[in-house]
């Protein structure tokens, strides 16, 4: 920097002291002075740490740096373990039921034990979106006072990396293989070998497949182990008493009314369902007591037409 201020000052003085001279030199010796000098000043704000603008401008003169990795997704296993005491297991079920699906999970798990007159404990394996993981742990804690509230988490980032490279690469292995295949159909020797390579080539790829989507899967669904443990000793509700004669023949004689109170109801609705078709109700009835009628009267004047027409008995 004093280098720079002591070639502008000499620059300056330069001028000064030239200007009786002939000025096209002067002019010519003074602008070769200023662009030296311009570029040693330059030099030297870069050596100092000053920013120097960028080729081609850009904005604010900022460079965004080149090859920059992109950030890594994590792959994390999540599991915890919670126990917590209650006053009712089975106002702790519903809750652990309707937690689990509002957090879009599952149960993979559930059993309760414990006999009358001791503490029943049931147990719940939760499998719970890991985004969830710790909302659904502090659900679970709510529901009674808490005696073992662990976590625990397993980073398989590398891994899940490894085997992502490894079945690219055997895949690749594969193809190679294939096409050696095919150019090796006269070479029955070749062509064995090759399609064992394939078949063993192809074992790995599904071995590393299957690590992955268990990997993958694990990732995606953390296990919480939930257990509670009533308070209480457990006692059921208890029997109610035998019926004695008197309430079973007031529960008899209850029921028989009951029953004749439905019937009649049922009478009533029958008939209210024929009111509207009584007409033609009397109407059938009229006609076919008139058809009756004459056919009864049709037979009994036939045998006495008979009786008439018959003769005296001949002598003998």
């Amino acid at each position: 920097m004093r280098r720079g201020a002591q070639l502008l000052i000499g620059m300056t003085l330069a001028g000064v002291l030239g200007c009786g001279g002939s000025a096209p030199q002067a002019s010519k010796a003074q602008l070769g002075e200023r662009q030296s000098a311009t570029a040693d000043l330059a030099k030297e704000q870069r050596q100092d740490g000053a920013p120097a603008a960028p080729p081609g401008g850009g904005k604010g003169g900022e460079r965004k740096p080149a090859g920059e990795p992109e950030p890594i997704s994590r792959k994390v296993i999540y599991s915890a373990a919670v126990e917590v005491q209650v006053k009712n297991v089975d106002q702790a079920r519903v809750e652990v039921e309707k937690l689990t699906e509002t957090h879009k999970g599952y149960i993979a798990k559930s059993d309760v034990s414990g006999l009358t007159g001791s503490r029943r404990t049931a147990t719940w394996t939760l499998k719970i979106p890991s985004e969830h993981f710790r909302v659904v742990i502090g659900g679970l804690t709510e529901l009674g006072s808490v005696t073992k509230n662990a976590s625990d988490s397993q980073d398989v980032t590398e891994e899940f990396i490894d085997l992502e490279g490894r079945i690219k690469n055997l895949k690749a292995e594969e193809e190679t293989l294939n096409k050696f295949l095919k150019e090796s159909v006269t070479n029955v020797d070749g062509y064995i070998k090759t399609r064992d390579q394939i078949k063993s080539v192809r074992l790995d790829i599904e071995r590393a497949e299957g690590r992955l989507k268990f990997l993958a899967t694990m990732t995606a669904l953390s296990t919480i182990q939930f257990t509670a443990r009533e308070e209480t000793p457990y006692s059921p509700d208890t029997p109610l008493a035998a019926p004695t004669f008197g309430d079973r023949v007031g529960n008899t004689l209850g029921g028989s009314w009951q029953g004749l109170v439905s019937f009649g109801e049922g009478v009533v609705i029958v008939l209210a369902a024929l009111l509207p078709w009584s007409p033609l109700i009397i109407l059938g009835v009229v006609m076919g007591w008139v058809i009756w009628k004459r056919s009864t009267a049709r037979t009994g004047a036939a045998p006495a037409g008979r009786q008439q027409t018959q003769g005296p008995p001949k002598a003998r």
